[in-house]
This record gives structure tokens, C-alpha cells and sequence, in this order.
């Protein structure tokens, strides 16, 4: 099982084939389009912070001008601009370089799993002081669920995070710093989620 994950990391690390592995085990990300289309809409003139954007698959659903892409992993950060309209960064999300309250909409899809507490933790911090005082905050998140079935469960165990939690996991974690608005389930091809749309 470690050889294989090991495989699927470096596989991983190229961004077509990480973008081509996640259209087909998420069926092109119809979940995540949906619960934006529906949940989140911005106005044209609210800027938005995508922390995690990767690729920049999801920068299409708002305001190039007003949008700002944030990932760790320098090559998927050129691939973005390559590809997307928007302003993309490569940095750590526990030290984003914006002022207090600088973002009235912040998004978050399938990084936490990735994340300790204590790093996550780091993380919320620094997502709330970034966001206006009365900003939005949407989380999607891959979800341990009792009624996950022996494909979820097998693709959970190869999976580069190691920190998948259930829904009252990430509850914990996010009520630290947040208020919680909505949470429902959400299914991403053959990954579940847990979304959250929270406020400070």
C-alpha cells in the first residue's frame, strides 16, 4: 500500500496527470461546481481567496480581477496562469502575505485533510484574519462517513492526506474560529465531502 501511494504522489507531482486522475475518480468535479453555482456566488466586485486553488480549476466560477489563487506547490501555481485568468501565488496558507480583512469570500476544497490540527489550526488563523468582518467562508473537504463504501474507504487509504476526518472532526476544528452557517453532505464522483459555509 505505501509503494503504491508513493506512486500516486509522484504521478501527482506532474500537474495534467493530477488534474486528469481527479476528473475521473471526482466525475469532472460536478459536486464542487455545483455547491458553488448554488452556495457561493459573489458578486463582481468581491474579492475572493482560493487557498489550496491548485491547478485553478474553480477560478472560472469568479471575477478574474477580483480573484486570488493560493497553493504550496509551485508547479501547479504555473500551470494556473498558463491556463486561468486570476492572480495565482505559490506560498503557505499559515503566512499569507494580505492585510487584515482583505477578502469578503474565501474558499477552501480538499486541503485540511492534508493537515494536522495544529498546522490547520495555523491555517483558520490566518483565514479569519484575512477575511472581512462580514465575509463568507466555503469548505469542501474529504469525509470519513460510517456509510462509505469499500471503493471510498480503499481510495482513502491511498490518498496523499492523512488527515481525513469526519464530520465532527472538522466541526471541532472549524467552530474554533468560525461560526458554521450550513454543513451537508456532497458527493464528488467517488469521493464524499463534507461542505461548510461559515462566517465569522
Amino acid at each position: 500500500m505505501d509503494t503504491v501511494k508513493q506512486a500516486i504522489h509522484a504521478l501527482s507531482q506532474n500537474p495534467r496527470i493530477f488534474i486528469f486522475l481527479r476528473r475521473i475518480l471526482e466525475n469532472n468535479f460536478k459536486g464542487e461546481r455545483s455547491v458553488l453555482k448554488k452556495y457561493f456566488v459573489c458578486a463582481p466586485d468581491e474579492r475572493v481567496l482560493d487557498i489550496g486553488c491548485g491547478t485553478g480549476e474553480f477560478s472560472v466560477f469568479f471575477n478574474p480581477e477580483m480573484y486570488t489563487g493560493v497553493d504550496i506547490e509551485k508547479k501547479y501555481i504555473d500551470y494556473a496562469k498558463k491556463n486561468y485568468k486570476g492572480t495565482f501565488l505559490a506560498g503557505d496558507a499559515t503566512t499569507l502575505p494580505f492585510k487584515d480583512g482583505s477578502f469578503q469570500k474565501i474558499v477552501i476544497v480538499g486541503v485540511l485533510h492534508h493537515l494536522d490540527d495544529e498546522t490547520s489550526g495555523r491555517v483558520l488563523k490566518e483565514m479569519s484574519r484575512v477575511l472581512a468582518p462580514n465575509g463568507e467562508l466555503l469548505i469542501m473537504e474529504d469525509v470519513n462517513r460510517s456509510d462509505n463504501n469499500v471503493i471510498t474507504r480503499l481510495l482513502h487509504r491511498l490518498d496523499n492526506g492523512e488527515f481525513i476526518r469526519d464530520k465532527e472532526g472538522y466541526e471541532k476544528l472549524l467552530s474554533e474560529r468560525f461560526l458554521v452557517k450550513r454543513t451537508f453532505n456532497m458527493q464528488s464522483g467517488l469521493s464524499p465531502y463534507q461542505v461548510f459555509i461559515l462566517g465569522k
